[in-house]
């Protein structure tokens, strides 16, 4: 089993019914949690360790950005990666977090597994298994990936 947790939240059942059965052949990388509410989100990360969390933006009750804004108050380690077909990259950093990146909908498999790995460089110390720090934003390391599909929104350039 992987080391890293990786919590998915999406209110579109076949949207994570998607992600469910692409994250099936990685379960010896990471642990795959999944939510259909931000809520639901939280209760589980109240309940477990989570080290990243993939998001949509646009979900009834408490919207992408209500809970990335929660998750950085109660859990400030947490990775984010905010995946939407209703976001656009112009969205300033400041609305959601320095450290959120961004993927428009849809996105290839690869593109996200290749996040997600990423992302979980970032959030797990190798050898512990612990959340690290959040990475500063001068740090090479806060980049996702070589990937120019996506958009680190805590870039200034």
């Amino acid at each position: 089993m992987g080391h890293g947790r990786v919590l998915f939240v999406d209110d579109e059942p076949r949207v994570l019914e998607g992600i469910r059965r692409t994250m099936l052949e990685y379960g010896d990388e990471w642990v795959s949690l999944f939510a259909t509410s931000a809520l639901q989100a939280l209760d589980i990360m109240a309940a477990e360790p989570v080290h990243v969390v993939v998001t949509d933006i646009a979900m009834p009750v408490m919207d992408g950005k209500a809970l990335i804004a929660e998750m950085y108050e109660a859990y400030p380690d947490v990775v984010v990666l905010v995946l939407s077909g209703h976001w656009t990259p112009a969205v300033s950093h400041q609305q959601v977090g320095p450290a959120v990146r961004f993927q428009g909908k849809p996105v290839s498999p690869e593109q996200l597994t290749a996040a997600i790995r990423d992302a979980l460089g970032e959030a797990v110390l190798p050898a512990l298994g612990e959340p690290a720090a959040k990475p500063s934003l001068v740090s090479p390391a806060h980049r996702v990936g070589h990937d120019p599909s996506w958009v680190d929104l805590g870039d200034d350039e």
